[in-house]
């Protein structure tokens, strides 16, 4: 413990070792606000911004790598050494900038007054009529009917699968329309760059598939972004290109460009139905310079990773791309829990927990079906007068939404394994084996992957599967392909996907 009695000194150099192991936007959001707070004999308790973050931390993967660059980094005679996270976001806030952090700050006091010049709207174009008593354009009042005041972060259940995008749309509401520093951005020239903390979330790109989660934060930012008297429009693809359409139509293009340029922050959901649209695609291009230009806020759903979205104009694919993109993963078990019972209590229903469980087995893959199945069978105990629901007569009920229930089969390591290796047309004893040929490296990487997040093997456990491969060994290929899934790359998703369906099918 000599080498580093100063807690502070000794995270710092675990950082150090974490940043070339985790992907980027894992480490930026979740490890680098971190600060090392104190030593407790052998243990270094790290603080953290919040309970979220903790965690995140402390997934059995997350730290085992942390804990292993901590024994690195400590040297011989170090392996009792260990590392506590705790949420202290006093600690956390003092030690540096943290996004985390800014997610809970208070509004920003000042803003309007300084905020980025915009396009003046001509006094023809009314939008609705809606003026404010000094004769300009109430944005405040047009724009508070575009978000759904039902959606706010207050009511989004976070877990594993939808933290990091949460945290990201939390950030970005609290500084939308400035830079990432808190202050307002007025120099065009440096609009969307990246401030001293390193991060820059304009543009910020939320992509899942229908029903987890993504058009819940998009209102939630726009809410949030309205309290601060911000000029905020909520708007479907579809809708931006009847717009258009009908601008070029009725001739009325300035008035359709002003609308959209002198806005501090667009929320612009599904991108993906703008394939095959070329002139819309060309109008978002020019509205997306424009407001990124200014310092404005740009954010974009789509129910995929931009460089799925085929057919898409390049230019425009690189710009979705330039700032954070951040997916939701279909919500695991314990989420889907954590959110019937938010539900539960919010509708102040009382269900036993049998029920809600057996709600949150049967609905695994849409946030959606899992609302409407706690609808029916909230619905049945009302109607049906049954206010001791019991799990049978449950499932009676759910036959009608999620259909009958069938077992979801038990994966051994010996299938995943097989069905990895059917995957890339080789032999399961190559992945065991010692060839670093691209296919079969990758092969492992996946069944690496699968080993401990689908079957939930402990790095250890999966290195003895894996022909006694070093748990770091394991780590590091898992890490690969999980920062391959986060980042969208299209070869890697379809591979485990469709080991996934194999696995299950």
């Amino acid at each position: 413990m000599a080498k580093f009695p100063d807690p502070t000194s000794a995270w710092r150099a675990v950082l150090g070792r974490l940043q070339l192991e985790m992907p980027p936007a894992h480490f930026n959001t979740f490890l680098q606000p971190c600060v090392g707070h104190a030593w407790e004999g052998d243990r270094l308790v790290v603080a953290a911004g919040s309970s979220f973050v903790v965690s995140w931390l402390e997934l059995p993967l997350h730290y085992a790598m942390a804990q292993e660059a901590l024994a690195k980094t400590l040297g011989g005679g170090a392996s009792a050494a260990s590392i506590e996270y705790r949420a202290l976001p006093g600690v956390a806030a003092a030690g540096g900038a943290n996004p985390c952090d800014k997610a809970t700050a208070p509004a920003l006091i000042g803003a309007a007054a300084t905020a980025p010049a915009r396009a003046p709207i001509p006094s023809d174009y009314d939008l609705g009529g809606r003026r404010n008593r000094a004769g300009g354009y109430d944005w405040q009042s047009a724009n508070a009917a575009t978000c759904n005041p039902n959606y706010h972060f207050d009511n989004f259940v976070v877990g594993c699968s939808n933290q990091l995008a949460y945290h990201a749309a939390r950030a970005v509401a609290e500084n939308a329309g400035t830079g990432n520093d808190g202050s307002v951005n007025t120099d065009g020239a440096d609009a969307g760059k990246a401030d001293a903390g390193g991060y820059n979330y304009n543009p910020l790109l939320l992509y899942a598939g229908p029903g987890l989660g993504k058009t819940h934060l998009l209102h939630a930012i726009g809410n949030r972004a309205l309290q601060q008297g911000r000029a905020v429009l909520y708007v479907t693809s579809e809708q931006f290109t009847n717009e258009f359409v009908s601008s070029v139509s009725k001739r009325t293009m300035r008035q359709f460009r002003d609308r959209y340029r002198s806005l501090d922050v667009l929320l612009l959901d599904d991108v993906q139905f703008l394939v095959g649209k070329e002139q819309t695609q060309e109008s978002l291009f020019h509205t997306f310079n424009d407001l990124h230009q200014a310092g404005a806020q740009i954010v974009l759903t789509s129910d995929r990773a931009p460089q799925s979205i085929n057919p898409l104009e390049e230019r425009l694919r690189s710009r979705f791309q330039s700032g954070l993109l951040a997916d939701i993963q279909p919500p695991s078990l314990e989420l889907r829990l954590a959110i019937l019972h938010a539900w539960a209590e919010a509708r102040a229903v009382s269900l036993p927990s049998a029920v809600l469980e057996m709600i949150a087995q049967r609905v695994s893959s849409n946030v959606r079906v899992l609302q409407g199945a706690f609808n029916r069978i909230v619905a049945a105990a009302r109607l049906l007068n049954l206010p001791a629901m019991t799990p049978e007569q449950a499932a009676a009920q759910l036959d009608a939404v999620a259909g009958p229930e069938t077992p979801r089969p038990e994966i051994t390591a010996e299938q995943v394994l097989q069905q990895t290796a059917r995957r890339y047309r080789i032999d399961q004893a190559q992945i065991l084996g010692r060839s670093r040929t691209a296919a079969v490296a990758e092969a492992r990487q996946v069944a690496m992957y699968l080993l401990t997040d689908e079957l939930g093997s402990t790095p250890t456990d999966a290195g003895r599967i894996l022909a006694g491969r070093n748990h770091s060994t394991v780590i590091h290929g898992a890490g690969k392909i999980r920062a391959a899934l986060a980042g969208g790359e299209e070869r890697i998703v379809r591979a485990v996907g469709a080991v996934r369906e194999a696995l299950y099918a």
